[in-house]
């Protein structure tokens, strides 16, 4: 739902923070910023920008400038020109975001300003520059866990590679990234990578291959309504079935191709060919060849000719089917020449990356024993200096979280309230559901710091070991869920459970979290059954809670123990997203492993050792 009255609000506000008279604070530049992002997640590109501008002169006249608010736009700015493919200002926006990044010791912000600097040189057909910052950028991305610039990291390296006619490495690349990383690609980069392993497979002939990526292309492309993406995919598949020699099945694909896209003017020609119309491609051939010269489709350009050289012997015209001819050839030869110096090309640089990688295993070598001890007591005594500094901001985020974060949240909750009760009819018929809004915004954000707060807290305490009956602590966590279980109809059955030496909290929060998630994840059309055991493995106990539910697909059996990682929607289930890793983080604490065992629709087990 657009709501007019914010654009408006964000207009007014504009104007009134760029007034030379009006102190700026922080706040005011931010909320630019953020004005701006929405515009650009609606894909209003120019309005995006627009107000981006306005944030950038609103920061120079700001009275509380910071590095971290002037790298927050300046990766705003960087964003905007790269999906405008402003490419010049991409390159400045990116230099100036990489020194204030490394200013900040922010390794995500430097590996963003690497990809985009990346994505510039391979623009410039730099490609030795141009994998340097890919390989960097991809390295500090799996350090920090930024996965989305890791994928495109990869997109973009397999697109150098393709560039370099290393068809092997490319695919490889690009196959990760849809295989691996699929959940932080959107559509259009989905269908894009799909399109672009098609390509590979079509340059070595592989067509079957091809157009099943093709397919797949397609497929995301339609179910998105991305019609010129689609029109492009109907054009490759068109191409490569032509190529097979499959011209009839072609025939069905043609008329839904980009209809100006060299490559649908030359599908067409071709077709016009096996059908014996002459005229008409000759006449399409040569619109085809004028096409892919502008476009600087190299590949496009032979085929042309190549095809233009057929028609001109089919008629008997041998005079300009040799010089059709004549010019293929020598377009071959350059496209050769080409394909060699890129070749050539990429071996260096891929030799270049394997000497680099060599040198600083080299030098580690020769620093010696010596050295990395003394390195390692160094990074020992920083790094427990850091974790007492965490453990003390963890103390104070847990005190902020309890009671400063959840004050101003009563009062918009209470004063919410206020009005709906007083003014609700006076606003119209449209306030009840705003206000909905507000109060189910309240209720979710107190539940998000109750959990994050639980989860803070986890491990603040020396484990105290006592013999705990595990039967009693699922009882515990029966008492605690009675509510749940009554509503829902469940049905919780143990086996014999033993006692252990542990801590009977954790252990209680450890199941009550287990045994929700078993009776919130339930089928509709049955009661949920959750079943508690425990085998006895000499050194360890073996814990399994199995229950009926609507289960777990194997690929995202990893995923669900990350904080904050939903596999559903709010409307289908609640929840903060961070139930399963408190229970990761209390099973570790506790100095044992946590995993799952699932398939969908077949219900979800979870395991979890305790050491004896």
């Amino acid at each position: 739902m657009q709501h007019r009255v914010s654009d408006n609000t964000i207009a007014s506000n504009s104007n009134q923070m760029t007034d030379s008279q009006t102190v700026i604070s922080a706040w005011d530049v931010r909320s630019l910023i953020e004005a701006s992002r929405l515009k650009e997640h609606h894909n209003d590109l120019v309005a995006a920008l627009e107000i981006a501008v306005q944030a950038e002169a609103a920061f120079e006249k700001c009275v509380e400038q910071t590095n971290e608010l002037k790298a927050d736009l300046l990766q705003h700015l960087a964003q905007i020109h790269r999906r405008r493919q402003d490419f010049e200002k991409l390159d400045a926006y990116s230099c100036s975001l990489l020194e204030i990044a490394r200013q900040v010791h922010d390794e995500a912000l430097e590996a963003t300003a690497l990809l985009n600097l990346g994505i510039v040189r391979s623009i410039e057909s730099d490609y030795r520059s141009a994998m340097t910052h890919f390989v960097e950028s991809l390295a500090q991305s799996e350090r920090v866990g930024f996965r989305s610039n890791v994928a495109h990291c990869l997109i973009n390296i397999g697109n150098v590679y393709a560039n370099l006619f290393n068809y092997e490495d490319a695919f490889d690349r690009y196959n990760t990234a849809l295989t691996s990383y699929a959940d932080v690609l959107n559509e259009n980069t989905r269908i894009a990578v799909n399109l672009n392993i098609g390509n590979l497979c079509h340059a070595t002939e592989q067509y079957d291959l091809a157009n099943e990526y093709f397919e797949k292309g397609l497929e995301i492309a339609d179910k998105n309504d991305k019609n010129d993406m689609s029109a492009h995919a109907h054009t490759l598949i068109c191409r490569t079935l032509l190529a097979d020699k499959r011209s009839i099945e072609a025939r069905r694909h043609l008329e839904k191709g980009a209809i100006n896209h060299p490559i649908h003017l030359l599908n067409v020609a071709e077709i016009h060919f096996v059908e014996g119309n002459t005229e008409g491609a000759t006449q399409q051939t040569v619109n085809g060849i004028e096409a892919a010269k502008n476009a600087k489709d190299d590949t496009s350009e032979l085929r042309g000719f190549r095809l233009l050289a057929d028609i001109y012997e089919k008629i008997g015209d041998f005079q300009w089917a040799f010089k059709a001819e004549k010019v293929y050839s020598t377009k071959q030869v350059d496209y050769l020449r080409m394909q060699r110096t890129m070749h050539a090309l990429d071996l260096e640089i891929r030799f270049s990356l394997r000497e680099k990688q060599q040198r600083i295993e080299e030098l580690t070598k020769e620093n010696g024993f010596q050295g990395i001890l003394l390195e390692k007591s160094d990074q020992i005594a920083q790094q427990n200096t850091q974790l007492k500094q965490a453990n003390e901001e963890l103390q104070q985020f847990a005190y902020i979280t309890s009671h400063d974060l959840k004050e101003p949240l009563r009062m918009i909750g209470s004063f919410s309230q206020v009005i709906q009760q007083n003014y609700a009819a006076k606003l119209g018929g449209e306030s009840t559901m705003y206000f909905r809004y507000i109060n189910d915004g309240v209720t979710r954000m107190n539940a998000l710091l109750d959990a994050l707060l639980q989860y803070a807290t986890i491990g603040k305490v020396d484990i105290e070991a006592e013999d705990v009956d595990i039967a009693e602590v699922v009882g515990i966590a029966k008492d605690n869920l009675h509510v749940k279980i009554t509503e829902t109809f469940g049905n919780v059955l143990c086996g014999v459970l033993p006692t252990v030496t542990s801590m009977q909290s954790l252990l209680v929060q450890l199941f009550q979290n287990l045994i929700g998630n078993a009776l919130k994840f339930n089928k509709l059309d049955s009661r949920p059954i959750v079943l508690i055991n425990a085998e006895d493995k000499r050194d360890h106990w073996l814990f399994s809670v199995e229950d009926n539910g609507i289960g777990i697909d194997a690929e995202h059996a990893d995923r669900i123990f990350v904080i904050f990682q939903r596999l559903h929607g709010r409307d289908k289930y609640e929840g903060t997203g961070i139930g399963l890793s408190i229970c990761q983080k209390i099973v570790h604490q506790l100095g044992g492993k946590i995993w799952v065992e699932s398939a969908p629709q077949k219900g979800a087990t979870f395991f979890f050792t305790l050491p004896k």
